[in-house]
């Protein structure tokens, strides 16, 4: 059961770090925006946070997001969803109408589903590419292209239209310090800004969790991905 005060708590706190971590670097608070983890959660989770203030919500499966949309439209026409998980191509009409960003973009072939879906519904989809960090692994779970490939990726993303890329995402390798690879993240990004692709401001940096998210802000971070500092342990079955 979801228990309100408990996660008022845990937020204020993750709101403070947040904040310091900002003011350490030079920035402003609100230059960071979090975005709460609502995968495995029920509905009262995302009001308890909604309640609080926020306005962000990411989850790692399509379906389970559409069920948490669709039942959270009375909160307010301002709650924002965000695909946090690697979306298959045949979903792509369905994310393209549920959320506001999608995190983990890394496929010419999602790319081209998504702008025929923006094309077909009339509306922009607002995305991010996915970037690996770290060391380079068979059986990584981490998904993402090499950032090598992240300016041909664009190249040819750019051609399709529909599709904005916003930013960049990436989840730090658990077996290195977390810092450098973040550090690595926002100067590729600055060097892809600096192309000046079409359709890909790229202002936006999706770096850090619950462990590692004071890291990324220190590093750029614009959106920080928790889940856990905020609702606490998710329950052992889906």
């Amino acid at each position: 059961m979801t228990d309100p005060r408990a996660i008022a708590e845990r937020l204020e706190a993750v709101r403070a770090r947040v904040a310091a971590a900002a003011a350490e670097s030079g920035r402003r608070t609100e230059s960071v925006r979090i975005v709460a983890v609502t995968k495995k959660l029920g509905v009262d989770a995302v009001q308890a946070a909604y309640d609080l203030g926020v306005r962000d919500f990411g989850e790692n499966y399509v379906q389970e997001a559409v069920a948490k949309a669709e039942q959270s439209r009375v909160f307010g026409a301002d709650i924002r969803w965000h695909l946090l998980g690697r979306l298959q191509s045949n979903k792509a009409a369905v994310a393209a109408r549920t959320f506001a960003l999608l995190h983990a973009v890394d496929s010419q072939s999602t790319v081209t589903a998504l702008a025929k879906a923006a094309g077909a519904q009339q509306r922009g989809v607002d995305a991010l590419l996915q970037v690996r960090l770290g060391e380079r692994g068979e059986g990584t779970q981490r998904g993402g292209i090499e950032p090598a490939d992240a300016a041909r990726f664009l190249e040819h993303a750019a051609a399709q239209g529909g599709v904005r890329f916003l930013g960049l995402m990436g989840v730090a390798d658990p077996d290195l310090p977390a810092r450098p690879q973040f550090a690595a993240l926002r100067m590729l990004g600055e060097e892809l800004v600096g192309r000046g692709f079409p359709h890909a401001p790229l202002g936006e940096l999706s770096m850090g969790m619950t462990g590692d998210f004071e890291d990324a802000v220190r590093e750029g971070a614009t959106l920080v991905r928790i889940g856990t500092a905020i609702f606490g342990q998710r329950p052992t079955a889906a």
